[in-house]
């Protein structure tokens, strides 16, 4: 994880931090649930020098810049306070959890009580403090209330394989946060109480195609400039030992017509 070493304001802070989510691939909050939507992120100005913040502090020492986290997957900021990162990963036998930095990067700490499974694929701030936010892990998905202070395993999403690439759309005009997962196209609601209490819900993959989790999932709201009331979702599935690109209208929390590229 990267960032600019000029930033001399918060709003150019948050610009270059959201610039590096899209970049990444990794979720970043707009919220829905008011129709409000961000608007679009500067990228970085051209030659804009780059150091490394870590996390350079986790793990063994076992590396010259003091340990390794394994390889960094998601990285996500509360959008009240971009100083808030979590980040995550796995890679071979390093898998050190849920890593939290307070300070844009400079310190960084394991958040994982109640984490059992520590091979992060995915993240996702649900509020915007930072308070609220899920992961991804071949076990399905965590969700934390108190900041990364505790986190519980969503039973329902037990069994999907890999969970990862969150991302916020609609169905029937309701926001939900969907995730792509080796079952299919999961989703629940979107909102701000325990996401564990709500219902969650699996697309499954059409017969012959597999693995969302291996891309990442894409979604567009609108069509033609016209605000839809279900998103339409976009990914590359497996399909005979290769990557496919699918598009899924969503019809509801359990299906969805698909296109199927060739």
């Amino acid at each position: 994880y990267h960032r600019s070493i000029h930033m001399p304001t918060s709003a150019h802070t948050l610009r270059i931090l959201t610039a590096l989510l899209s970049l990444d691939g990794a979720s970043s909050y707009s919220d829905r649930r008011t129709g409000a939507s961000p608007s679009a992120p500067l990228p970085p100005a051209s030659h804009t020098p780059w150091t490394t913040v870590g996390p350079s502090n986790i793990g063994d020492s076992i590396t010259p810049d003091g340990g390794e986290a394994g390889t960094v997957q998601p990285v996500v900021a509360a959008a009240a306070n971009p100083d808030v990162i979590y980040t995550g990963g796995n890679n071979n036998a390093a898998s050190s959890g849920v890593l939290k930095s307070t300070d844009f990067g400079r310190h960084w700490v394991k958040v994982n009580r109640g984490l059992a499974d520590t091979r992060i694929h995915g993240l996702y701030v649900v509020d915007q403090h930072g308070e609220h936010v899920v992961a991804g892990t071949p076990s399905g998905v965590y969700e934390t209330l108190d900041s990364g202070g505790s986190w519980t395993h969503i039973a329902q999403t037990r069994g999907w394989g890999v969970a990862n690439s969150f991302r916020n759309g609609s169905i029937g005009g309701a926001p939900h946060l969907f995730v792509g997962t080796n079952a299919g196209l999961g989703n629940v609601p979107l909102v701000e109480t325990p996401l564990a209490r709500e219902a969650w819900r699996l697309i499954r993959s059409p017969a012959g195609s597999s693995a969302w989790r291996t891309n990442r999932v894409s979604i567009s709201d609108y069509r033609a400039g016209q605000l839809l009331s279900s998103s339409v979702v976009g990914g590359c599935l497996w399909v005979g030992g290769r990557g496919v690109l699918h598009v899924a209208t969503v019809l509801n929390a359990t299906a969805a017509a698909w296109e199927v590229q060739p």
